[in-house]
């Protein structure tokens, strides 16, 4: 008799201990099914383009994967409810109260599986994307070094009165451009007022430096410090900031290298030859680099690639010190405090925000709408701008039909393939308000360029219209 109810017990407790490792199984199974969900989710949002388009409708990723959730999660619930009737008469209240809903059950799960588990997770989303990791946390050590934050004093920006080259960098001596230092304490001795100091700063790198077309050609990149581009009088993005970063060092004043991405509209791929882009297929083409640089006490952003223009005569200051807002509609810095904005962007705002030029934001302009860059609409698009009433300004647009080119190659006067531009109506009233009317003679996708009548050449701001 003892026998058998020791064979019995045994029998029970073999049963017992397979079932407690089936639900360990099953919770574990249940842990990496989530697991992988959440992480393809958050994959999912990170892409940040829209999932459906049809016609004037689309619908956004985390809106569908939350209503795919939510659906599934009602549909369980009333199947579950179905299934069970004694279950009907229990509010939801006292089922998550019931001890199937309570997390101390998780207490039975040793605490190396947990670490196993966490493990794990952080490992599928570092495949999955790594940035998910490393931009989180370099954010929080831009935070914790440098704390940045919007500017409270604005900043002589645009430079109206000031759009020439800084004396001190025009009228500099040869035998001064020895170092790096040499050149940084030149200036600093000839400019007392610190935005004027950056300034020459940042005219010595634009009037000095040649952007290196042969990178984007070749796909060789010589070293881009400071040093190296100081000497050779060429680099790229990378090495614009590296050396605005050493002068500004040298003279005791606080500069960030910044690195980021431009917008995909506005990443120079027609400068970079089609072998090239076949062999770097994968490369993202929009990063690039920038500074962050503290005068009394303020942060601000400065791009002297962007100002660096082709010709010796056309000086540009419009990415020197600018309102935040005007930098965040080209740059995306990978830690989103260099925004320097209140409520920081996230890439899919960045990306669909219509592209105003600084001279836009300059002429004190508010483009009203539409408010992104690409719209859908019939054969109609209606753009409608405000400026101060007491400062009206003349303002137009043309359009053209996109093939495939970049904007700026539409810009171009190519004998073989001239864009056709047609005008649209302006019609400006007293409240200072100016109604732009583009009728698109078909269906299909149409540019249109923002004009200034004093600068017709140069759009100050551009918008697609996707025409049904």
């Amino acid at each position: 008799m003892s026998d058998n109810l020791e064979r019995s017990f045994l029998e029970v407790a073999r049963k017992l201990k397979q079932k407690k490792k089936k639900r360990l199984a099953q919770r574990i199974a249940l842990f990496l099914a989530i697991s992988a969900l959440v992480v393809g989710a958050i994959y999912w949002f990170s892409i940040g383009r829209t999932i459906i388009k049809i016609g004037n409708l689309t619908i956004d990723r985390a809106i569908f994967i939350f209503s795919i959730i939510g659906l599934s999660f009602i549909c369980g619930f009333v199947i579950y409810t179905l299934k069970k009737p004694g279950n009907r008469k229990n509010s939801i209240f006292s089922r998550l109260q019931s001890s199937s809903w309570q997390f101390n059950r998780l207490k039975q799960i040793k605490r190396q599986y947990l670490f196993g588990f966490g493990l794990l997770f952080v490992v599928i989303i570092a495949q999955a994307n790594l940035d998910l990791i490393v931009n989180p946390f370099n954010n929080w050590m831009v935070q914790l070094r440098y704390n940045p934050k919007p500017p409270t004093l604005n900043s002589p920006w645009s430079w109206a009165d000031r759009a020439t080259v800084h004396p001190a960098v025009a009228n500099m001596p040869s035998d001064v451009e020895t170092s790096i230092k040499s050149v940084a304490e030149y200036i600093a001795k000839r400019e007392p007022d610190p935005y004027l100091r950056v300034k020459a700063l940042h005219d010595y790198v634009i009037s000095r430096v040649t952007y290196d077309l042969d990178v984007l050609k070749s796909g060789i990149r010589p070293s881009q410090n400071a040093e190296t581009v100081f000497a050779t009088h060429k680099g790229v993005c990378e090495g614009y900031a590296k050396l605005f970063m050493a002068l500004g060092k040298e003279i005791g004043i606080d500069i960030v290298y910044v690195k980021g991405k431009v917008r995909r509209d506005l990443a120079p791929i027609d400068l970079i030859s089609p072998a090239l882009r076949a062999v770097n297929s994968g490369y993202d083409w929009t990063l690039h680099a920038w500074n962050a640089i503290k005068i009394l006490d303020n942060w601000y952003l400065v791009d002297t690639t962007w100002d660096d223009s082709e010709s010796a005569t056309d000086y540009k200051a419009d990415y020197l010190l600018p309102p935040p807002q005007v930098m965040a509609i080209g740059h995306f810095p990978n830690e989103s405090a260099w925004q320097l904005l209140e409520r920081p962007k996230s890439y899919d705002a960045f990306e669909k925000q219509p592209i105003l030029e600084p001279e836009f934001f300059a002429r004190n302009l508010m483009l009203v709408s539409p408010t992104e860059y690409q719209t859908n609409v019939q054969r109609w698009a209606t753009i409608n701008i405000k400026s101060l009433p007491n400062n009206q300004q003349t303002i137009g647009a043309v359009f053209t039909k996109i093939a495939g080119e970049a904007w700026w190659d539409l810009l171009k006067d190519k004998q073989a393939q001239k864009p056709d531009f047609q005008g649209c109506q302006s019609q400006e009233n007293l409240g200072g308000e100016t109604q732009i009317s583009c009728q698109f003679p078909e269906a299909g996708d149409y540019q249109v360029f923002i004009l200034s009548r004093e600068k017709a050449s140069i759009p100050i701001g551009i918008l697609k219209f996707h025409a049904l």
